[in-house]
């Protein structure tokens, strides 16, 4: 089975955050949706829950497409100063290793778009933190067309009242 490319972008992110040296260390997930305890932060998960596809016009079908890498961190400290502190550090860091990182810029034609935000929950006696960093990656992929190809075409042609003017034959070398 074909590996969809956007899920191997999403690997190499992951990879090259859990290289970089983030605050989140080897706690870095893909396709995770279990809550988390405070214990186990800091931590980041990244998704792609989006990906765009534009033709490239009429004839093999190939796309342009873009990619929503998206990647969340989570920390948590006992005030909202440091928590920010936290959040800020770990945006920069997620933000600056993947920017920086030839293993994921090679992958791509650019980076369409980068959005990120955070928010802190002062909801229970610890501070939560969240930071999304929403990464547009734009790649082109082109899709193998699959079956029989096309070898011949013949037609029969009729003008003016004569169902047998002419015939027709195209051969085509598949090569």
């Amino acid at each position: 089975m074909t590996i969809p490319y956007r899920l191997l972008l999403r690997e190499t992110a992951c990879a090259v955050l859990r290289a970089s040296g983030t605050d989140a260390g080897e706690k870095v997930f893909t396709a995770r949706s279990t809550p988390t305890s405070v214990e186990s932060l800091p931590q980041i998960v990244l998704q792609v829950p989006i990906d765009h596809g534009e033709s490239l016009g009429r004839s093999a079908p190939g796309l342009t497409r873009v990619a929503c890498l998206v990647v969340v961190g989570k920390v948590s400290h006992k005030s909202e100063d440091k928590t920010q502190l936290a959040l800020d550090r770990l945006g920069s860091q997620i933000e600056y290793a993947l920017m920086q990182s030839p293993d994921l810029q090679r992958m791509i034609q650019q980076v369409t778009e980068l959005d990120i935000r955070t928010q802190i929950d002062a909801s229970s006696e610890t501070f939560l933190g969240m930071v999304t960093v929403r990464l547009g990656l734009e790649y082109t992929e082109y899709f193998k067309v699959t079956g029989l190809p096309l070898k011949q075409i013949d037609g029969h042609l009729s003008a003016n009242g004569n169902d047998d003017f002419a015939d027709l034959r195209v051969t085509f070398s598949n090569k």
